[in-house]
């Protein structure tokens, strides 16, 4: 008898103790796999993470070169309003003077040139620095191209301007009209490589993607580019 009680003690023991192994182990592995889970959720969370700061980045961008887009078109709207209005003005110098007609002209003539210095004013808060600087020049070369006219007609109408006086004119006329054209035609290349300069960068954002463990952000826009040099 005492070896069947021995027996049946040791078989529970041995169950006991088995049971006890299994929940340790089962407790052990589930343990694992809740960490495991864990970690994924974090990896996750990092990628959506740098996935809405990527989206961030390109709508900033987007936004930027919208808004220097608008700029810059408002100057060189600006600055072609103020050149017709000069050369309208510019044409009362070979007709009889009138003093109502020059009033009128010169008037228009005024406010159109200061509404190209505003609009200058506006690219200097848009950027960059060689647009903005190219943008004031512009402004500065309509603002001399106004003084030529304006300078002679009040003269002319002091009395019959003398054939050098005429002379003078045409030459400071044609000079500061090139100084304008000259102005222009810098800076719409400056505006246009400025305006694909912040659509490269959206680009280089788009292209690289949500930044994949391990791999920093800068590598990947670097491998986005060099992509898009092969296929050119």
């Amino acid at each position: 008898m005492d070896s069947t009680w021995m027996t049946t003690a040791v078989a529970v023991g041995g169950t006991l103790l088995g049971s006890g192994l299994t929940a340790l182990v089962a407790a052990r592995t589930e343990r694992r796999k809740d960490e495991s889970l864990r970690r994924q959720q974090l990896r996750q969370e990092a990628v959506d993470d740098r996935t809405r700061r990527r989206d961030l980045r390109v709508e900033h961008r987007k936004w930027r070169r919208d808004s220097r887009q608008a700029a810059y078109q408002n100057l060189m709207d600006a600055a072609h309003e103020a050149h017709g209005a000069i050369w309208q003005l510019a044409r009362l110098t070979s007709d009889p003077y009138d003093r109502p007609r020059y009033d009128t002209r010169r008037g228009i003539a005024i406010d159109a040139v200061r509404a190209t210095r505003q609009a200058a004013h506006r690219v200097q808060l848009e950027g960059p620095t060689p647009v903005a600087q190219a943008a004031s020049d512009w402004a500065e070369a309509v603002d001399r191209h106004i003084h030529p006219p304006v300078e002679y007609l009040r003269e002319l109408g002091e009395g019959p301007p003398s054939d050098e006086r005429k002379d003078r004119y045409r030459s400071a006329a044609a000079e500061t009209g090139l100084l304008v054209e000259t102005m222009r035609r810098r800076f719409v290349p400056l505006a246009r490589e400025a305006l694909d300069e912040v659509m490269g960068e959206a680009a280089d954002d788009t292209t690289a993607g949500p930044a994949a463990p391990g791999v920093p952000a800068g590598d990947r826009a670097a491998r986005a580019s060099g992509m898009r040099d092969s296929e050119t």
